[in-house]
């Protein structure tokens, strides 16, 4: 993936030592121009985003070139030597430059609350864009640039305890077996702008959300997500249970709001879309299967969990 046209820059010029640990002073320059924003930060601090925007580039497949993190000393603190801790200032300098040369990391939480304010163009952007979608939407372009009318359902933010309503409401309806795979048939009702649509999932795909969900640490427990198994087609009841258990997980899921508005399910609900079909009068005449998966280059939904040989005799699929 090409870089973007750079819009901010880093200087790090500075820093402070209090109580023997070293806070780096970060100055993040909108090109364009306006204030920058400072950021005080510990390279132990720094690490930990850094983990952060490699998985975010896992779960959304981002190519990007080797970002070049400085490496942690070994042997000795860098705190302990005038020279080494300016070293570790330009490498660091250097390190955030590239990240922000990609605006597929800028969404990213870990690194928009270093960026300074700007004001968009109405123009360019639209009167209501907030950019943080925008920039998720650039994650899969060659999605929007096939069905750019497609998104209908973003996740709304709650202010204070105005509202109580869960937002999204899942039911798992149909399903198919592709290569002894479940793909199950998903309805989406959006109970704020009463919109429905259903997509198809597999297994695995909801399983890799959930670990990206795990790495970000909430101060709560996540909800269960139920084992992988393998399910006779012949124990209807067993298929029954099965899409009830997931439909359970995914309802208890969204029902946390700070959930709901996280990157990785904002990705979730739009890719829901752009895959499945809207259930209503704009879905009339224009319908699309969403079992076709033809043009859907994730790696989730191209590798397909297999089963042995030996499993294949008593027809049983892993869901």
């Amino acid at each position: 993936m090409k870089q973007s046209v750079q819009r901010y820059s880093v200087k790090i010029l500075s820093h402070e030592i209090i109580e023997k640990k070293v806070y780096y002073i970060i100055n993040v320059y909108n090109i364009a121009g306006g204030e920058p924003k400072e950021t005080r930060k510990r390279f132990s601090e720094i690490e930990s985003m850094h983990q952060k925007i490699l998985d975010w580039i896992n779960i959304f497949k981002i190519r990007i070139q080797n970002l070049n993190f400085p490496k942690k000393k070994i042997f000795f603190h860098t705190n302990q030597s005038e020279e080494s801790i300016l070293k570790r200032r330009g490498e660091l300098q250097s390190y955030f430059n590239q990240i922000l040369t990609y605006s597929e990391l800028l969404c990213l939480d870990v690194v928009e609350e270093m960026l300074p304010k700007e004001i968009l163009s109405q123009k360019q952007f639209g009167q209501n864009v907030d950019r943080r979608w925008y920039e998720i939407q650039q994650l899969k372009e060659q999605y929007l640039a096939k069905h750019s009318d497609s998104i209908f359902s973003l996740p709304q933010k709650k202010i204070g305890n105005s509202n109580n309503k869960q937002q999204y409401i899942f039911k798992f309806q149909d399903h198919s077996i592709i290569d002894d795979c479940i793909l199950y048939t998903i309805e989406v009702n959006d109970t704020i702008t009463k919109k429905r649509w259903m997509f198809g999932q597999r297994y695995q795909d909801i399983r890799d959300y959930h670990k990206q969900l795990k790495n970000l640490h909430f101060d709560f427990p996540l909800p269960d997500l139920p084992e992988k198994r393998s399910v006779s087609l012949k124990e209807v009841v067993d298929l029954w249970e099965r899409k009830s258990q997931l439909e359970y997980y995914l309802n208890r899921l969204f029902s946390y709001q700070i959930i709901v508005e996280n990157d990785v399910m904002v990705f979730f609900i739009a890719k829901s879309q752009l895959d499945g079909n809207e259930i209503g009068c704009r879905s009339q005449g224009n319908q699309k299967n969403i079992l076709d998966y033809s043009s859907i280059q994730s790696k989730s939904q191209t590798t397909i969990e297999k089963i042995d040989d030996e499993k294949r005799q008593s027809r049983q699929i892993v869901c």
